[in-house]
């Protein structure tokens, strides 16, 4: 069966009213993407991440209803910026798992699609879901830390993933030998995402997702009080450089003394600032950088208390 499919680019304002215009008329499907090369990381509390500008693509049932749609977004979008194609029907689950490649970080941590590949015997495997939202470790950040995580003791260690999107690297330290995970995000659809990832990696169990607007100063173990908050063994951190900043005091709480970590989602030139904001509780440098951006890893300092106002 042909679907219509039909793309514009919309700025930062605007993208979530077509997306709800498009979703009202019937799409089947709507996302949204990047139009230029502006990655979003984790966002500061309460903030909602969007491109400067989106392309905002659905699909339609009806091959024929390209005029439906030039009329339904008349108040939105000038038709002279719709584009429209007709898509032939494919197995899009096959294409989603052609277009991914396995990739090995270190000496044997590998993330793969679901099938159809095969890894060394004592490897750390972590799978890829269809149709699941999931960072695949291709972006400079992501691969950073993974590459980072490879190279720790993580047997038997806690591990405190800040800013988690879906579970990648926490389900990556897991797969390496670490006792546990707890998964931090703002984002619901992230932690759903994460529970989901972990339960299909056959760690459910052993990866605890958490919402710090819900209770900031709590950890699931201690969700009254950030005084009897534990402590964990390691921290990853992909967010963005003014976040890493703003929470560094709290994650030194939660952080037990000469626990190391990693921070990343930093630009080349941000790594001053950031690497300053933590140099009274941590020794942190640039340890590895893919283009422009680095990332920035050390140890807490071991009498280092993080004063949480």
């Amino acid at each position: 069966m042909p679907w219509l499919q039909v793309e514009t680019t919309a700025g930062r304002s605007d993208p979530h009213a077509l997306e709800e215009a498009l979703t009202e008329m019937g799409a089947v499907a709507v996302w949204l993407s990047n139009a230029g090369n502006e990655p979003v990381l984790e966002p500061a509390p309460g903030a909602t991440p969007l491109w400067a500008e989106s392309i905002v693509t659905a699909l339609f049932a009806d091959a024929a209803a390209q005029d439906e749609v030039i009329s339904g977004l008349k108040n939105i979008v000038h038709p002279a910026d719709l584009r429209f194609c007709i898509v032939e029907d494919r197995d899009w689950q096959a294409e989603w798992q052609d277009a991914l490649r396995p990739l090995q970080f270190g000496d044997r941590l590998w993330i793969i699609p679901d099938a159809g590949h095969t890894t060394p015997l004592d490897a750390a495997v972590v799978k890829l879901q269809p149709g699941m939202a999931f960072g695949t470790g291709e972006h400079p950040t992501t691969a950073m830390c993974l590459n980072w995580l490879t190279r720790q003791q993580l047997g038997s260690k806690t591990i405190l993933d800040y800013g988690c999107g879906s579970g990648l690297l926490g389900i990556a330290a897991v797969a390496l030998g670490a006792q546990s995970c707890c998964a931090v995000d703002i984002d619901p659809q992230a932690l759903e995402a994460t529970r989901q990832n972990a339960d299909h990696n056959g760690c459910g169990d052993r990866v605890t997702t958490f919402d710090p607007i819900i209770n900031p100063l709590a950890t699931p173990n201690a969700p009254d009080s950030a005084e009897t908050s534990p402590q964990y063994d390691v921290l990853v951190a992909n967010i963005l450089s003014d976040t890493l900043i703003e929470l560094g005091p709290l994650l030194c709480r939660l952080l037990k003394p000469g626990a190391p970590l990693a921070l990343t989602g930093i630009l080349s030139g941000q790594a001053g600032q950031v690497g300053g904001a933590w140099a009274a509780w941590a020794d942190i440098g640039v340890s590895d950088q893919e283009g422009e951006w680095v990332l920035l890893s050390g140890h807490k300092h071991r009498d280092a208390q993080g004063k949480i106002d």
